[in-house]
C-alpha cells in the first residue's frame, strides 16, 4: 500500500470514530473505508487460505470476540482488533459483517491481501452487499488492478445508488484512468448525494473537482 470503505438481521452502522476515507497522494487519491459494522448478524464464507483465523479460544462467543475487536479498533489496536475479529470468524463463518470488519482491520495494517481474503470471503455470501463492493473497489485500486476496480465500484453503485463513496471512489479512479469527463461526474454526484462518512471527503473531492475542471491532472 502506498502511504504519505446481507439478511435484514445485519446491521452495518458506524460505531464511534471509525470512519476511514483519506488521501493517500494527488496521484493515487482514494476513498479508504466505511465504518464497522456496530453489530453482527446473520448472513453477512469462508476463505480456504487466510484470514480464517487461529483456532478460537472458549471464553466469548463469535458475538463477544466481534465486540471486542471494535473495542480496540476504537482504541487504535488493530492488531488486536485484527485477532478478535479472526476469533469470531473462527466461531461464526457466516456472517457477513465479521467478515467485513476483518477486512477493515487489515486494510488498517496495510496487509491488503488479506483484507481482500476478507472481504471477498463476506460476498461470497452476499454478492449484493454494496458496501463490500465498494470495499473490494477500494483495495482494488490500491493493488493496481484498474479494471476490477471499476468493476466492483460499479456494482456498489447499482446495488445502492444512494451510498456516496463509490462516486468518490470512481472519481478517484476515472482520474487515474485519464477519464477527466467521468472522474468531473463521479465528483459532482458524490457532492451532490452529501460527504458519507466523513466530511473531510467533501473538501478533497471539491478540490479534485476543481483540479480536473481547470484542465489539472491526468
Amino acid at each position: 500500500m502506498k502511504t504519505t470503505p446481507g439478511a435484514p438481521t445485519t446491521c452495518h452502522r458506524p460505531r464511534g470514530p471509525i470512519s476511514l476515507i483519506g488521501l493517500i497522494s494527488l496521484l493515487t487519491l482514494l476513498a479508504a473505508l466505511l465504518a464497522l459494522a456496530a453489530c453482527g448478524g446473520q448472513a453477512e464464507g469462508p476463505n480456504p487460505t487466510e484470514p480464517a483465523a487461529s483456532a478460537p479460544t472458549p471464553e466469548l462467543s463469535a458475538q463477544g470476540y466481534f465486540d471486542l475487536g471494535n473495542t480496540r479498533y476504537e482504541q487504535g489496536d488493530l492488531t488486536g482488533a485484527a485477532e478478535a475479529y479472526r476469533q469470531a470468524v473462527a466461531l461464526d463463518e457466516e456472517n457477513v459483517g465479521y467478515w467485513h470488519n476483518l477486512g477493515v482491520a487489515y486494510y488498517g495494517l496495510n496487509a491488503l491481501e488479506d483484507a481482500q481474503d476478507s472481504f471477498q470471503a463476506g460476498l461470497a455470501l452476499d454478492p449484493n452487499d454494496a458496501k463490500l463492493n465498494y470495499l473490494m473497489g477500494v483495495v482494488s485500486i490500491q493493488v493496481d488492478a484498474l479494471e476490477e476496480a471499476e468493476s466492483y465500484l460499479t456494482r456498489a453503485n447499482e446495488l445502492d445508488p444512494a451510498l456516496p463513496e463509490p462516486y468518490f471512489g470512481l472519481g478517484v479512479l476515472y482520474r487515474l484512468l485519464g477519464r477527466r469527463e467521468e472522474a468531473i461526474r463521479a465528483f459532482e454526484t458524490f457532492l451532490e448525494i452529501g460527504p458519507g462518512q466523513d466530511a473531510a471527503a467533501m473538501p478533497i473531492a471539491e478540490a479534485e473537482l476543481e483540479a480536473l475542471r481547470a484542465g489539472e491532472g491526468p
